[in-house]
C-alpha cells in the first residue's frame, strides 16, 4: 500500500496535471509553469483556505452550545477563489504569449482544446467540497453534543441546522422553522435531575470537539486504505482539514469575539458556580418553554440572578435576559426597565447578538410603560433590521413590530392584524410559551392604547 501525500490526492489525481497540460497545448516539454514547490505551495493554500472563515466559534450563552459559521463568509470566500482564477488565467494568457511567440488567441485555443469538462468539474469539485465538509462538520458538533449529553443524563429537547428544527414535544419528534442570528446549529438540551454538583457539564461540552476529531480521524483512515476515486478523496481531505480546524478553535480553551468557546466553558463551568447554575436553569427554562408552559408557572429559582454579576461573562448576561424576559412576562415591567438599563449600561461588555436582543426588550418595555419617546431611540434601523430577520421564527419580535407599529408608527390596523397572524401561527413556533407570553401582551398593548 502506497501512502499519498495531500498534493497528489489533491491535485495529481486530476486527468492531466496543470503543469503538463500547459506543455503539452504548447507542444514544448520545457514549459513549466508549476514546479514541484508551486504544487507545495498550492497545496498549503488550499489548506489554509478554511482558515479566512474566522467568523467560526462555538459558544454557550446558557440557551444551548451554538456552531456560528459566517455562511455568506464562506460564500464569498468561494467566489473570490473563483474570481481569482479567471483572472490567473487571463494573467497567464498574455504571459505565455509573450514567451513563446504565440498570439494570445492561439494560447486561449489551445487552453480551450485541452481542458476536458471533467478537468473543470473536478477544480469545481474541489471548491464545492469545502462547503459540503464545513456543512457536515456543523451537523456533527452539534450531533456531539447531543450523543453526549445522553450518555451523561441529559434529555433532548431540540436539534437545529441553520432554520430546520427537530424538537421534541409532549413525546413526539416534529419538524418546526427557528433561527438564530450568527448560528448555523443548535443543540437543546434539558439539564438531569440532579443536585448540581452531580451534574456533569464537561463532557456535554466536550462531545461536538471529540466527533469533530473522530470524522477527521474516519476520513484519513478512509484515504490511507482505500483507493478513493478523486471526487470522494478531495471531500474527506476537506473534512480532515476542517475537522481539525473546528476541533482547535472549540478545544482550545479561549474566547472568540468576546464569547467564551466549547474548551473553555468545559474548564469555566466547573469553577464558576453561578455560571454552572445559570447554564442549566436556562436549559431548563427553554425545555419548559417548548412544551408550553409559561413564564409564570415556571419555579422562580429557575431566574436568579449571578451574584455578582460578571457581564465579561456570556452565561451571567444570557441569565440577566432569561429573567428580564420573566419580568415582562409578569407584567413586572419596571423591574424590567431597571434590569435592563444596567444591561445597557454595560453593552460594550458583551457581544453584539446580546446588545441587540437588549435592546429588542428594552423597546418592548418602554412602550409597555409608555416611554415612547424612549422607545424610538431604542429601535434603531440596526435593531429593527434585527427584529424583521427573526420575526418568522421568533414570536417575540412579532412582539416588538406589533408594539412598534401602534405606540409609534399609530397603525393600529397594522397592530391588530399581526395580533391575528401570530395567533393563526402559534403552533409554527418552536417556544409556546414564548407565544403565550406575546399573545397576553399583544391583547394588553390593544387593550390599554384603544384612546390613542
Amino acid at each position: 500500500m502506497r501512502v499519498r501525500t495531500i498534493s497528489e490526492i489533491d491535485f495529481v489525481e486530476l486527468k492531466v496535471g496543470i503543469e503538463e497540460l500547459l506543455g503539452q497545448m504548447l507542444g514544448r516539454s520545457e514549459v513549466q509553469l508549476l514546479t514541484p514547490n508551486s504544487f507545495r505551495f498550492v497545496s498549503k493554500c488550499k489548506a489554509s483556505l478554511p482558515v479566512k472563515t474566522k467568523k467560526l466559534i462555538t459558544f454557550a450563552d446558557g440557551n444551548s452550545s451554538y456552531q456560528s459559521i459566517a455562511m455568506k463568509t464562506l460564500l464569498k470566500l468561494i467566489g473570490y477563489l473563483l474570481i481569482g482564477a479567471c483572472i490567473g488565467l487571463v494573467i497567464v494568457g498574455p504571459v505565455i504569449a509573450l514567451t513563446e511567440g504565440e498570439s494570445i488567441t492561439t494560447v486561449y485555443s489551445k487552453i480551450a482544446s485541452k481542458l476536458s469538462l471533467e478537468d473543470v468539474a473536478g477544480i469545481a469539485w474541489m471548491v464545492i467540497s469545502v462547503l459540503i465538509a464545513f456543512i457536515l462538520h456543523i451537523i456533527l458538533h452539534e450531533g456531539g453534543h447531543l450523543v453526549a449529553g445522553l450518555l451523561t443524563g441529559y434529555r433532548f429537547v431540540s436539534f437545529r441546522f441553520l432554520n430546520f428544527t427537530l424538537i421534541n414535544q409532549d413525546g413526539h419528534l416534529r419538524w418546526r422553522n427557528f433561527e438564530l442570528a450568527g448560528t448555523g446549529g443548535q443543540c437543546l438540551m434539558a439539564p438531569p435531575d440532579k443536585p448540581l454538583e452531580e451534574i456533569d457539564t464537561r463532557w456535554y461540552n466536550a462531545g461536538g470537539v471529540l466527533a469533530n476529531i473522530l470524522i477527521a480521524l474516519i476520513s484519513l483512515v478512509l484515504i490511507w486504505a482505500f483507493d478513493l476515486p478523486f471526487w470522494l478523496d478531495a471531500l474527506l481531505i476537506n473534512m480532515i482539514i476542517i475537522g481539525i480546524l473546528v476541533a482547535l478553535t472549540n478545544g482550545i480553551p479561549m474566547k472568540v469575539g468576546g464569547v467564551a468557546n466549547d474548551g473553555r466553558n468545559l474548564l469555566q463551568l466547573e469553577k464558576d458556580i453561578p455560571g454552572k447554575q445559570g447554564f442549566c436553569n436556562i436549559l431548563d427554562i427553554n425545555a419548559r418553554s417548548q412544551q408550553g408552559e409559561t413564564y409564570s408557572e415556571m419555579p422562580e429559582r429557575l431566574f436568579a440572578l449571578p451574584k455578582p454579576i460578571d457581564w465579561t461573562n456570556s452565561m451571567h448576561v444570557g441569565c440577566v435576559m432569561i429573567a428580564a424576559t420573566r419580568m415582562i412576562a409578569l407584567h413586572q415591567w419596571e423591574d424590567a426597565y431597571q434590569l435592563l438599563t444596567e444591561a445597557l449600561n454595560h453593552k460594550d461588555d458583551y457581544i453584539k447578538l446580546y446588545q441587540l436582543e437588549v435592546e429588542n426588550m428594552m423597546t418592548q418595555t418602554c412602550i409597555l410603560t409608555g416611554r415612547d419617546d424612549e422607545a424610538r431611540r431604542h429601535y434603531t434601523q440596526e435593531v429593527e433590521k434585527y427584529v424583521v430577520m427573526h420575526s418568522s421564527t421568533q414570536s417575540d419580535k412579532q412582539l416588538t413590530s406589533m408594539a412598534v407599529a401602534l405606540a409609534l408608527n399609530n397603525d393600529r390596523p397594522k397592530a391588530e392584524s399581526m395580533l391575528q397572524k401570530l395567533e393563526a401561527d402559534r403552533d409554527k413556533f418552536v417556544h409556546q410559551g414564548d407565544v403565550a407570553m406575546c399573545l397576553d401582551l399583544m391583547h394588553h398593548l390593544l387593550t390599554t392604547r384603544q384612546s390613542k
